[in-house]
Parts: structure tokens; sequence; C-alpha cells
């Protein structure tokens, strides 16, 4: 937990330098976890204007309202459209959920549906590099993704060997799944455990 805290705490910074919201930004926080617990809801527990923003997550939201009270929720349904209009938000940003809706077509239309409603974009996901799966925290196997999924098949992790439910991404992956005609990133860079190319974490902006 000590070390996922201050991964996030880093890609905060990040999306606080790089967005430079104010006290007038309108903020739309994608995949909020109802599991609230020191590591989850990272922008909810420090964002100094909470009442800007609209977490959408696939929860009921009993515990993100609970523990947030100034922000407002909204149910979502993966691989649906929003229920948001166009140019609704300043700002859409999800941290590690890209990984986990799908295939390379749902992905797109994840990021998609991020530029539609929003004149900013700010997206982190787990670095496939990274020495240390995040979901299982085993070290090196996920280089080599067929024998991850084959060596876990039937343990305890056995739910993270669907691609479906978490893939490796990288910053080559995101390029080439970007939307093609959309507006591009401004920025593609790591974040979170600062290791190079290694690092934890990669960071999609786009202004």
């Amino acid at each position: 937990m000590r070390v996922l805290k201050a991964a996030r705490m880093s890609m905060l910074n990040l999306f606080m330098r790089e967005m430079a919201p104010t006290a007038s930004t309108r903020i739309l926080d994608i995949g909020v976890s109802d599991d609230e617990n020191e590591g989850a809801n990272f922008l909810e527990k420090h964002y100094a204007w909470q009442e800007n923003i609209t977490c959408a997550g696939i929860g009921s939201g009993e515990a993100v309202l609970a523990a947030y009270p100034g922000v407002s929720f909204e149910h979502i349904t993966p691989g649906e459209r929003l229920p948001f209009a166009d140019g609704a938000f300043d700002i859409a940003c999800s941290n590690a959920v890209i990984e986990h809706v799908g295939g390379s077509a749902q992905r797109t239309a994840f990021i998609a549906e991020h530029l539609r409603v929003a004149k900013a974009v700010f997206i982190t996901f787990p670095n496939r590099w990274f020495p240390v799966e995040h979901h299982t925290s085993m070290p090196l196997l996920h280089y080599h993704p067929a024998l991850f999924r084959k060596l876990l098949k039937g343990t305890r992790y056995d739910y993270w060997i669907d691609p479906a439910n978490m893939d490796f991404l990288d910053r080559r992956t995101i390029e080439r799944e970007w939307p093609k005609g959309a507006r591009r990133p401004s920025l593609i860079t790591t974040a979170g455990l600062p290791l190079g190319l290694f690092s934890s974490n990669v960071a999609v902006i786009v202004r």
C-alpha cells in the first residue's frame, strides 16, 4: 500500500502540474472504486474542489459519496456510451481503468469517450515494462504474456489471465489504438514510480 500510494501521489502531482485545474474546472473521474481504501480514489482524497468532481463508476457509488460528500456520482455501464453530453467537462480522467475495459476496440472506444465529453484528457495506466506486475505482484513473468497466463491458470490469480479483465499496455499500444481522426495526445510520459522506461505507470495527456 505504501508503494501504491507513492505512485498515485506522483501521478496526482503530474495531473495538477500538467492540467492546472482551478476552482471552476469541471472534472469527470471515470472508473472510481467502490472499494474505498488508502490507495483508492486519490483525486477525491486530495483535490481541493471536490464539488467540481463528477465520479463515474460501475458500482452503486454509496461508498464514494459517503467518503467524499462534496462529489457527485453517476452510474455507468461497461462498454456503453457515457451518459454525458459532448464537452460537458473541462477534464476527463481515469486511473488504472483502461487496462480492464476489454480488447483493442474497447480501449479505442474508451479513449474516444474521454475525448467526446471533455476538452482535456488525462489517462494513466500500469506500464507493462515495470518489473512487477501491478495486479498480482508477480515479478518479470508478465514480460511474457502467454507464459504469464499459462502458469497462473487455475491459481488464485486466474481472473487476471483473461485479457478482457486485464491486459498489458504500454505507450506504443495506446498510440496504435488511438481513435482515428481524434485529437492527438499533447504528451505521453512515464509516471508513478520513476524508473525511466521501466517506470510504474504511463500518463496520456490531451490538452
